[in-house]
């Protein structure tokens, strides 16, 4: 009982989705073992009523909560997608005398397929031996869902280009997600 004293007094902002759920469930439950007890079986419109401002109470808190937890979700992903870019990125540096990849149409072919010492693309084998280092394509940034690769002068970049995907420095190799927020990581 101490508890709900505790949780009663916190600010309404406080309340977490686990805590406010299991409050609402504590509440309907207590709502019916009480009607039952009274010796009432049937609900009246009231009790529906009653439940309905219950449940929408839940759904209010918990939908925001479930948006927040989806956003953090998307950046994790981000963050490990851009990862996995440079770490191939590096790879086919390494494997290819410090070249970087070439843009080729908003995509990185060569990272993307099997390739010669040269950068040069081809079915694989011991002619192409090096590649694909990306399986399954260029990921996609999974804020925007877009996977287009843009090019730019300079890095870091200065601003998003609005196609929502990657922005790639070719001269230098490096790769930023195409979002405002993003740039400088």
């Amino acid at each position: 009982m101490a508890e709900l004293l505790v949780i009663a007094e916190m600010p309404f902002s406080d309340i977490k989705l686990p805590t406010t759920v299991a409050l609402a469930a504590i509440a309907v439950i207590g709502y019916l073992v009480s009607h039952t007890r009274h010796g009432r079986t049937e609900l009246t419109f009231l009790d529906a009523l009653i439940l309905a401002v219950l449940i929408a109470i839940v759904g209010a808190t918990g939908i925001p909560l479930l948006e927040a937890t989806n956003h953090r979700a998307q950046i994790v992903a981000l963050r490990e997608n851009l990862r996995a870019l440079r770490s191939q990125i590096e790879l086919y540096e390494l494997e290819h005398r410090g070249q970087p990849p070439v843009l080729c149409e908003g995509t990185l072919p060569q990272l993307i397929r099997a390739t010669n010492a040269a950068g040069a693309i081809g079915p694989p084998g011991s002619r192409y031996p090096f590649g694909p280092y990306l399986r399954g394509g260029v990921p996609v940034n999974p804020v925007t869902g877009c996977s287009i690769v843009t090019a730019i002068d300079t890095f870091p970049p200065a601003a998003a280009s609005g196609n929502d995907g990657w922005l790639y420095h070719q001269a230098s190799g490096r790769i930023a997600a195409d979002l405002k927020e993003f740039l400088k990581e």
